[in-house]
C-alpha cells in the first residue's frame, strides 16, 4: 500500500508565514512516512519554500492572488491538482475558489485550517461565518472555531517544541520588553509603543525590542521618534535566532487586536516568559491572567502600561509566572499533542479499510 499523499495550501512563502509552514514542518516529521507524505504549495512565492525543501519537503508555487480573474495562477493550481493523486487537500488560505477546485480536480477530503478571526490589514474582527463546506474544520483556538460556525470544528491548538527554547534569562543591563510579530495593524504595535513614555520615565533602564517587520515599520518608528523614545526601542527585523533573542527579555508583550493563537506568544511561554497581552481571541485561552501572565484592555495603552510595569517591579513575580507559563506548554501546547490530533484527523478522513 501506498502512503496517502497530503497538499497542504498556504498563502504566502515570505518569511511572515513562518508559523504556518512551522505547523506543517511539525508535521511532516511526525506522520509516519509509510502511511502519509506531506507536500506544500503556496500562492505567493518566498525564502520558506527553499527552507521547506531543505527539510525534504515537496514544496512548490504556484503564484496566484487566490481569485478567478488570475488566470495565469488559476491554471497553475488546477495544474498541480491535476499533476498527482491527492488524498487530502488541506486548505491553510482561500475561500471557495480553491475549495470548489480542490473539489472539482480531485476525489481528495478537504480539510480547512483556520488561524484568526480579524482582518490583517484592518485589526477587525468581521462577522462570524461559515467557510466553504470541508471534510474537516481544524481551529486554532475554541474562539476562532465559534467564529468559523461550524458545530462539527475540531480545535487543535498549535504546538511547540520545548527543547528548542532555555527558560534561562541571559545576564543583560536594565529591564527589557520584548515582541515579536508581523507590523501589522492587528498586532497592535502602536499601543505598545504609546505606553512606552510612562514607563521610561519610571525605569530608566527600560528598552524594547521589537522581532519582526511588516507594512508599518516606518510608521512605527517615526512614531518612537516623535513621542522621543527612539533611543529605546530597537527594530530586530525578523531573526531566525528568535530563541536566543528571548533569552535577553524579561517580558513579552502581545497587544493585538485579535489573534487566533499566536506562535510567538507560545514561544515567549516556552523560553519561560511572563505574557502581557491583550484579553482577546485565543490570547483569553493562552495566558492565565494572574499565573502565566497578565492581559490588559484591548486597544488601551495606560492599562497595558499598568500590567507591564506590575512585572518590572517584581523580579519574583516575573520568574514564577515565566515557569508556570512553560509548564503551561508543556501541558498543554506541545508539538507532540498538536502533530497527534491533526493525523487523528486524517486517520479518521481515511481510515485503514480504505487505505488507498
Amino acid at each position: 500500500m501506498s502512503a496517502r499523499r497530503v497538499l497542504h495550501v498556504m498563502g504566502t512563502a515570505d518569511i511572515a508565514g513562518t508559523a504556518i509552514a512551522r505547523i506543517v514542518e511539525n508535521l511532516a516529521a511526525a506522520v509516519d512516512p509509510s502511511k502519509y507524505e506531506i507536500e506544500t504549495c503556496f500562492l505567493a512565492d518566498g525564502p520558506l519554500i527553499d527552507h521547506l525543501r531543505q527539510t525534504d519537503i515537496k514544496s512548490s508555487c504556484v503564484h496566484w492572488t487566490g481569485r478567478a480573474l488570475d488566470l495565469n495562477g488559476t491554471a497553475h493550481f488546477a495544474a498541480l491538482l491535476r499533476s498527482s493523486s491527492f488524498n487530502i487537500i488541506h486548505l491553510h488560505t482561500g475561500g471557495r475558489l480553491l475549495n470548489g477546485l480542490s473539489r472539482w480536480f480531485t476525489d481528495a477530503r478537504i480539510v480547512r485550517h483556520v488561524h484568526g478571526c480579524g482582518s490583517e490589514h484592518t485589526g477587525a474582527v468581521g462577522e462570524r461565518r461559515g467557510f466553504p463546506e470541508s471534510d474537516a474544520l481544524i481551529a486554532v483556538s475554541r474562539v476562532v472555531a465559534d467564529f468559523a460556525l461550524d458545530r462539527h470544528a475540531i480545535v487543535i491548538h498549535p504546538g511547540v517544541d520545548i527543547s528548542q527554547y532555555s527558560p534561562e534569562r541571559e545576564a543583560h543591563q536594565g529591564r527589557v520588553i520584548g515582541t515579536a510579530c508581523r507590523l501589522e495593524p492587528i498586532k497592535g504595535i502602536n499601543f505598545l509603543i504609546h505606553s512606552l513614555p510612562a514607563l521610561a520615565t519610571e525605569f530608566l533602564d527600560l528598552r524594547l525590542e521589537i522581532a519582526g517587520d511588516g507594512s508599518l515599520r516606518s510608521a512605527l518608528e517615526q512614531q518612537c521618534r516623535d513621542l522621543g523614545i527612539e533611543d529605546r526601542v530597537t527594530f530586530l527585523g525578523w531573526r531566525k535566532d528568535i530563541s536566543t533573542v528571548m533569552t535577553n527579555w524579561d517580558v513579552f508583550v502581545i497587544p493585538s487586536h485579535d489573534e487566533g493563537f499566536p506562535v510567538a506568544a507560545l514561544e515567549a511561554m516556552a523560553a519561560g516568559l511572563p505574557i502581557v497581552a491583550s484579553a482577546v481571541g485565543g490570547l483569553c485561552e493562552m495566558v492565565v491572567d494572574g499565573e502565566t501572565g497578565l492581559l490588559a484592555q484591548m486597544g488601551n495603552p495606560a492599562d497595558l502600561a499598568l500590567r507591564i510595569r506590575e512585572l518590572l517591579m517584581d523580579s519574583e513575580k516575573r520568574h514564577h509566572m515565566g515557569v508556570a507559563a512553560r509548564q503551561r506548554v508543556i501541558d498543554h501546547f506541545s508539538v507532540t499533542q498538536m502533530t497527534e490530533k491533526i493525523i487523528r484527523v486524517y486517520d479518521t478522513l481515511l481510515p485503514e479499510s480504505g487505505r488507498l
